[in-house]
């Protein structure tokens, strides 16, 4: 019988249907397969289940959009079912006996706005990415070029809290920045995925130029910070807006730093976004070529998330020295916990590097009407074994999101695992 923690996402028992998997979204259609026996009654009111939670993937609910294109095969119905009626849109909260066992505890948050008595002229924090060091917290907002570093305990106005270097330290033009980690005195800044070639062709011709992120090493003082190397990563993405959302580093034995970017679209493609449960992280190297003109962070391999993490979107990543793993996704407004192999007291062996296949995915708290409000998770960060800190970006506007997703937006938040 499948463990029902695992009824958030599909369960081994659900298996892809076709090659790839995922939903066929050129075609837009969807097919399932039930078991012999089967009563032509049941199998309709399955069909407009998953139909109803398609057509719910636009609003605020959209995690059940991944069970879509998976056949039904042993217990796979009702495991389908349960996750059909926890994740569709008649879910109901307080129906769900198991609630507490996959559903984050929020402790406590605070907007970024209420942090810093200097706003330094920011209005709006599109929080991408957060990371720890000893007792102070370190976050990029992909809208700007400064710092923001703070206590864990997240007190309002404090004076040490601050936004390190100038916000618009490149005018007219955002960071992009959507990933930090700090390794041996230096923080590394991942800026998402920038376009290389001639920007004048560009806007002529779509196909000029390439897109690769770049990866920024900062130095910070008190007050501002240096940038001390700025190289560019080998991996090619198909355009801007799906690069790489998460990165963490660790060194392997001969003391060669590893980066593990983590992409945002599923085969890290746009065109392919959409099949869900295919994940992929790069790890990187810097070349140390001396005949190069510039540094290059070059690929060492790519290798997979397990397909129990059925994501749409993959928005941070966070590893810890003894490999645990912690991938959310803003789409789903969840978390997947894992472990990797390969890490072993924080050196990581790159040729063995790997994820675990088994895992589990909790879903962030829902309002008093069951609704998803912490839709826009973009950074996460495990503050020990039982609770994880978490930031928001900014709400989309034009009616792209719930207005539930207001209140929780440009945040940060610390959660108790379950």
């Amino acid at each position: 019988m499948p463990d029902e923690s695992s009824y958030l996402l599909p369960s081994p028992s659900l298996t892809p249907d076709g090659a790839t998997g995922g939903v066929n979204h050129r075609s837009s259609r969807f097919s399932l397969t039930a078991a012999a026996g089967q009563s032509a009654a049941a199998a309709i009111l399955v069909v407009i289940g998953l139909t109803i939670v398609f057509f719910n993937t636009s609003q605020h609910d959209g995690s059940a959009s991944s069970l879509l294109g998976y056949k039904m095969s042993g217990n796979g119905k009702k495991v389908l079912e349960k996750s059909l009626n926890r994740l569709g849109n008649k879910y109901s909260c307080e129906k769900d006996d198991r609630y507490s066992k996959v559903t984050l505890k929020r402790a406590y948050e605070l907007p970024y706005a209420a942090l810093f008595q200097d706003q330094r002229g920011q209005k709006k924090y599109e929080a991408s990415d957060v990371t720890i060091v000893g007792d102070e917290v370190y976050s990029v907002c992909d809208n700007s070029w400064a710092i923001s570093r703070f206590g864990k305990s997240l007190l309002p106005f404090n004076e040490e809290n601050v936004q390190v270097g100038d916000p618009n330290r490149v005018p007219d033009e955002d960071s992009g920045y959507e990933a930090i980690f700090h390794h041996e005195g230096l923080f590394y800044v991942v800026r998402e995925s920038v376009y290389h070639g001639d920007h004048e062709e560009r806007k002529s011709a779509s196909n000029m130029g390439e897109y690769h992120a770049i990866i920024e090493e900062l130095e910070l003082s008190e007050n501002d910070y240096t940038v001390v190397n700025e190289c560019r990563c080998e991996f090619e993405f198909e355009g801007d807006s799906k690069g790489f959302e998460g990165a963490v580093g660790f060194p392997d034995e001969d003391d060669i730093l590893y980066i593990v970017g983590l992409c945002e679209g599923n085969y890290c493609s746009e065109s392919r976004k959409n099949d869900v449960g295919n994940g992929r992280v790069v790890l990187m190297k810097k070349s140390e070529d001396p005949e190069m003109t510039q540094c290059v962070w070059e690929t060492v391999r790519v290798v997979n998330i397990p397909p129990s993490a059925a994501f749409l979107d993959y928005s941070a990543i966070d590893i810890t020295q003894d490999g645990r793993v912690a991938i959310t996704s803003q789409e789903h407004s969840a978390v997947w916990l894992g472990q990797a192999k390969g890490i072993d007291n924080g050196i990581i062996d790159p040729i063995g590097f790997d994820f675990e296949v088994k895992g589990k995915v909790l879903q962030f708290p829902k309002d008093g009407g069951c609704h998803t409000i912490y839709c826009n998770i973009e950074g996460i960060h495990f503050m020990n074994d039982d609770m994880l800190m978490a930031v928001s970006d900014k709400m989309k506007s034009k009616g792209r999101q719930d207005f539930r997703c207001h209140d929780k937006d440009q945040s940060i938040h610390a959660f108790v695992i379950p």
